[in-house]
């Protein structure tokens, strides 16, 4: 009964390896494939298993699957452990053992290239062949040069059961290791499939936001070469023109702030100054909204980051708020200093539709917008622009109750 514990044990530390391979099978340093296969044949070789009067050592499996996973270095590293081992162990010539594994070196070192581009059908085959082999050539070799010559008959013969049961466990693990190689290639791949699926939403998205306002101008620049056309009505499309080249221009801006982040110069920002410049900056557009802006700047408060992202911020979200009154409404910027904790919470709030909880858990999320003509990526680049800032966004809304923005940054 203990002989078969002890070969449950060998099984599961022959498995070892395993466990580590998942997590780390992209690292393919020699030292490292090295470390990974030597335990279990080193422990393998000091516990080994007696079993139906015969002694089965599965150093072999860690031996070759290590060697043909690591490579060259792997293997010379792996070959010169087991020699030094097995002469700490005792009762054996050194110089006998290492000419009867020499075939072994030999046969693996012609399989590398093969090993590397084969399947993993072909690699449970190599793998079980060079493990059966090895044990083949080291036992009777090693008889043969101790003088040993009715060793095949009496002794090798009798072991072929366990030497076959040693070569499938090596190809169980071989199978292991190839789906565990697998799922992490299909990982990737999936990983890769995802970005290059983003990437084809940005282009397609690129193209069909720039193209809209580039018709519309190719379209205006048509009808002011009409010679005809009066001087006011040329004087419009020519407005409507640049509006539509802005608006082009602010797509394009949006993307590269999202795209490329540019390294930006960071500098203290007086928070009362920065709100009182991005309200007079939406007071035109207001006022055409019939808005009302109110600004509430007491106290004085310092952060710090990029003057021009914060600012862009602040009035992509007055910008939004307003658009979410059509009727009119009052849109308000303050903020609140927390001395204790030296963080400053600004609050900017509207009296406009609001969103409900589905829209609120989508905001900000790559393309989603509450307007009929935008892109999405305003509100993206706000919460960049915050997190960039070490800041933190919390947005409450209720329809028909408007909708209140609380950004949290650290005093400077």
């Amino acid at each position: 009964m203990p002989s078969h514990s002890d070969f449950i044990l060998n099984a599961f530390i022959i498995f070892l390896p395993l466990i580590f391979y998942r997590p780390f099978y992209k690292n393919k340093h020699p030292l490292f494939m090295y470390v990974l296969f030597l335990i279990p044949m080193i422990i393998t070789m000091t516990f080994p298993v007696r079993i139906f009067d015969s002694v089965l050592d599965l150093r072999a499996i860690p031996l070759v699957i290590g060697s043909l996973y690591g490579g060259v270095y792997t293997m010379l590293l792996l070959f010169a452990s087991l020699l030094g081992y097995r002469q700490i162990l005792g009762a054996i010539d050194l110089f006998h053992y290492s000419l009867s594994l020499l075939p072994t070196i030999i046969l693996l070192k012609f399989l590398f290239v093969m090993f590397e581009t084969a399947s993993a059908k072909k690699r449970m085959l190599l793998v079980s062949g060079v493990c059966f082999f090895l044990r083949v050539t080291v036992v009777n070799l090693y008889a043969l040069l101790e003088g040993k010559t009715s060793f095949f008959m009496d002794s090798f013969l009798p072991s072929l059961p366990l030497i076959v049961v040693q070569c499938i466990m090596a190809v169980m693990l071989v199978f292991m290791i190839e789906m565990i190689r697998t799922q992490n290639r299909m990982q990737e791949d999936i990983i890769q499939a995802e970005k290059m699926k983003v990437v084809s939403e940005i282009a397609a998205s690129v193209a069909h936001e720039v193209r809209n306002p580039l018709t519309s101008v190719r379209g205006f620049i048509q009808l002011m070469s009409d010679p005809v056309l009066s001087e006011r009505k040329r004087k419009e499309f020519s407005a409507i023109t640049l509006e539509e080249l802005d608006r082009a221009e602010a797509i394009i801006s949006d993307y590269l702030s999202l795209a490329k982040p540019q390294s930006e110069k960071l500098e203290p920002i007086l928070l009362g100054e920065s709100l009182t410049k991005a309200s007079q900056i939406l007071s035109s557009y207001a006022h055409l909204q019939n808005v009302e802006i109110i600004t509430d700047v007491k106290l004085p408060a310092t952060v710090y980051g990029s003057k021009s992202k914060f600012r862009q911020a602040i009035i992509n979200i007055g910008k939004n708020a307003i658009e979410a009154m059509p009727s009119g409404g009052i849109l308000t910027l303050a903020y609140t200093v927390n001395e204790p904790n030296r963080t400053v919470t600004i609050t900017i709030s509207d009296t406009g539709i609001g969103m409900n909880e589905d829209q609120l858990k989508r905001l900000g999320a790559p393309y989603y917008t509450t307007k009929d003509k935008g892109t999405g990526l305003g509100t993206m680049v706000i919460f960049s622009v915050i997190r960039g800032m070490h800041g933190k966004l919390d947005v409450r809304s209720k329809v028909g109750a408007g909708t209140t923005y609380f950004i949290t940054l650290p005093l400077n």
